[in-house]
């Protein structure tokens, strides 16, 4: 697999594989494994019918939410809801307590809350696969990285590492993910007929670089 970082503080792998499906255009030529390390944990790791799995699927889907969303993740912002908590985990948590009479409150206040979790998490952007729900945020000069994954899915699916908190620092974060995507794109040109889409895909990236 193609490496990018230090798996005992936050790393990268990735590889192109066939794909199983009939598909076409870049949901095909990215088809890959993928896995996600972070202080020496491999979070994308689950067990499906008492079997491990690597993690694989139309890696797009990962590499679009990341350059998308990257930009947003390395800002120091505050969360956007008048809430308590120490982690992403925590403050989600407690933004589930809000009660009004009036739906418009209502409904401006967890629009907030997803319009939050869309952009520091990738997992509405798995496109049907078994990806954790994992939380990237910035707290200082490291990225806070948390997850549940505890009954995500089926009972037949089970993550090595279903809850947990790590903090990586920020310089590393930022530069293992740049790598990434720029390997990524520049394999996926070399591989692929679909010039057209792949041009507009890497103009996408670019433009929220």
């Amino acid at each position: 697999m193609r490496v990018f970082g230090d798996s005992r503080i936050f790393s990268i792998k990735y590889d192109f594989t066939k794909n199983p499906f009939n598909e076409k255009g870049l949901l095909a030529e990215t088809w890959g494994k993928f896995e996600l390390w972070v202080n020496g944990k491999e979070l994308c790791k689950f067990f499906r019918h008492n079997y491990e799995k690597t993690y694989e699927w139309n890696l797009i889907h990962i590499v679009e939410w990341l350059g998308e969303n990257l930009p947003i993740i390395l800002t120091n912002e505050e969360f956007p809801l008048p809430v308590h908590g120490k982690t992403a985990l925590e403050l989600l948590a407690s933004s589930l307590n809000f009660d009004s009479d009036n739906e418009d409150e209502i409904d401006a206040w967890f629009s907030t809350k997803q319009d939050w979790e869309f952009k520091h998490s990738w997992f509405s952007n798995r496109g049907g696969s078994y990806l954790p729900e994992v939380y990237f945020r910035r707290v200082g000069q490291q990225i806070e990285i948390s997850w549940e994954n505890e009954n995500l899915y089926s009972e037949e699916i089970s993550f090595t590492y279903t809850i947990g908190l790590e903090y990586v620092p920020i310089h590393i974060f930022e530069s293992v993910l740049k790598d990434f995507i720029y390997d990524f794109l520049e394999t996926l040109r070399l591989k692929t007929e679909c010039y057209d889409e792949y041009v507009k895909f890497v103009a996408q990236v670019l433009r929220n670089e």
